[in-house]
């Protein structure tokens, strides 16, 4: 019988509650029927254990002899996908105010850089853990894989707790809610000027969508620490919604046709969410109150397709800002047009600064390296369902706009992808892809 040789990582860290562990005290997760009732989970969670004994193939043996497939956090029981056993975690935090659009961003982004990174970075974009992406999935199928075009459907919003949060009874009684991260591999592709390495550069992208009302004053506490990711963070997700701040909604209305602008809308203080943010960044990772972060902030501002009026002329959001280029090996290039995104963020940012100059202040104050991009993660107004109340899209007018910019741009900075088009003399990255460069993350 072939046994198959893994290379497996010293430690590994859980996305769940952020534990870090040797690699040879992970749990396994009993696959015998019998074997039910896990303290730290549920009476219906299979039991959790160190093994004894293993399979020929490595698989471990339960005590009733089942061959096992899961395996599981020694601190949380929660369940570790197999990739983070052989592949370093980069954790990006996403962080908003209650309906600023983050779930429909990400869904978006994800479709997007499962076909984007492929056909033109040569990077494969895929799941790390089916069951952990589960929700995000669902979204992406709800916006772009419908039968029906012209039914009208919308993605529901992030709750504090459920679907999107794992409970864990440390001490009886006392359940503690951790988000449920989203896992993905990216790996380069056979025909990447990186491809031979592909075992060795590959990562996780880890991605958390927390409910807007986690980042409302004296939302974290010791049962609900779902924040927590932040100071573990490499990059730091701060998503703006123009439509939640009445002087924005002023600017436009006369300007564009969106319902959005027509509906009795909450106004959140976006720039209290952002200082909450960036004080527990600084509170859990031991900074002074008022230092900056280390992480890059990127500012993604969400809805582009209703506000871009706001823009000057000529400034394009609506074209991709990259492009592949052949090599004569045969191999192929994506490169990141990052001195054009740079140019769009500093006119978002002076948009921004007229319009809501306090938040601007938190952001400017808050890291050293700041960026903002304008996303549309549907493309085009949303419509009022008269049924439900509810603002919805049909899946035929979603087109999405630069949504998948603010990862591309980090992908560049730190190696994953090459940085410029066009112009390698002022290309940071010394490399030509993933796993060459610099990375100048927290």
């Amino acid at each position: 019988m072939s046994t198959v040789r893994r290379r497996l990582l010293h430690k590994v860290h859980c996305p769940h509650c952020w534990h870090t562990f040797r690699t040879e005290e992970t749990l396994w997760v009993a696959a015998h029927p019998e074997l039910r009732g896990d303290p730290l989970l549920s009476p219906d969670e299979p039991v959790r254990f160190l093994p004894s004994r293993f399979a020929v193939s490595g698989e471990a043996l339960d005590e009733h002899g089942s061959r096992c497939q899961r395996l599981a956090c020694p601190r949380c029981h929660l369940g570790i996908s197999p990739a983070l056993m052989e592949h370093a975690i980069r954790i990006f935090s996403l962080v908003g105010s209650p309906g600023s659009g983050k779930s429909y961003f990400l869904a978006a982004a994800a479709w997007q850089l499962r076909q984007k990174l492929p056909t033109t970075f040569a990077l494969t974009f895929a799941d790390a853990d089916p069951l952990c992406n589960r929700i995000i999935s669902e979204n992406e199928e709800r916006l772009f894989l419908q039968d029906d075009l012209e039914r009208l459907v919308y993605i529901e919003k992030t709750e504090l707790a459920g679907a999107q949060y794992d409970s864990v009874q440390f001490d009886p009684g006392e359940p503690t809610l951790f988000p449920h991260p989203f896992l993905f591999t990216i790996r380069p592709m056979r025909d990447h000027v990186n491809g031979h390495g592909a075992d060795v550069l590959s990562e996780v992208l880890c991605l958390y969508d927390n409910a807007g009302e986690h980042f409302l004053p004296g939302a974290d506490t010791p049962n609900a620490p779902g924040t927590q990711h932040l100071a573990r963070s490499k990059n730091l997700f701060m998503v703006f919604d123009p439509l939640q701040d009445v002087r924005f909604r002023a600017s436009l209305r006369g300007k564009v046709a969106d319902p959005q602008l027509g509906q009795a809308s909450r106004a959140f203080r976006q720039d209290v969410v952002l200082q909450e943010m960036v004080d527990r960044v600084r509170r859990y990772g031991g900074l002074s109150s008022d230092a900056p972060v280390r992480q890059p902030l990127t500012v993604i501002v969400t809805k582009s397709d209703a506000w871009g009026p706001l823009l000057m002329p000529g400034v394009d959001i609506s074209s991709d800002p990259y492009a592949t280029e052949a090599r004569a090996s045969g191999r192929r290039i994506g490169r990141v047009d990052k001195r054009r995104i740079e140019e769009v963020s500093v006119q978002l940012e002076s948009i921004i600064r007229d319009t809501a100059p306090e938040f601007a202040a938190v952001v400017r104050d808050s890291s050293e390296r700041v960026l903002y991009v304008p996303v549309s993660a549907i493309g085009s107004a949303p419509e009022l369902d008269s049924g439900s109340g509810l603002l919805k899209v049909r899946p035929r007018d979603i087109r999405p706009s630069w949504v998948t910019v603010p990862f591309l741009y980090e992908f560049s900075r730190w190696g994953k992808i090459v940085g410029r088009v066009g112009d390698r003399s002022e290309d940071p990255m010394r490399g030509e892809g993933i796993g060459e460069g610099t990375d100048d993350g927290a």
